[in-house]
């Protein structure tokens, strides 16, 4: 749930799409998201018929005795798909969150990653 504290109303279906970065290397692939305000309790990574979901819930700070004069910054939910290839190995994707950016590894499966040929010499 968002608060909006311009209008002190709480919308549920206002998400924001946070930025994203990804990079490859010959092991994986490494997804970045922005998110900021996002609790350790409140990220959640799921995958389901080759999507992968990102969902961050902002929490309103609550009990606070104080009304905004001036506001340009209010809490929204994020919410981020990405296409994933069948060359992800699923089973082994792992996520962590850190100061606001979580970060998803997906590594890729061993028929695509690149392997080195041993090549045998005649007598």
């Amino acid at each position: 749930m968002t608060k909006d504290v311009r209008n002190n109303v709480i919308r549920d279906d206002v998400v924001l799409v946070p930025p994203a970065d990804i990079y490859e290397n010959e092991e994986c692939f490494v997804l970045r998201c922005e998110m900021p305000g996002v609790g350790k309790g409140d990220v959640e990574a799921t995958i389901n018929n080759n999507e992968l979901i990102i969902t961050g819930r902002v929490n309103p700070e609550e009990g606070e005795d104080r009304s905004p004069v001036y506001s340009e910054y209010s809490l929204r939910n994020y919410q981020r798909k990405f296409r994933v290839d069948e060359n992800i190995n699923a089973p082994a994707i792992t996520a962590a969150l850190e100061n606001g950016v979580l970060t998803v590894t997906l590594p890729k499966s061993e028929r695509v990653k690149p392997r080195k040929i041993e090549i045998a010499f005649e007598k």
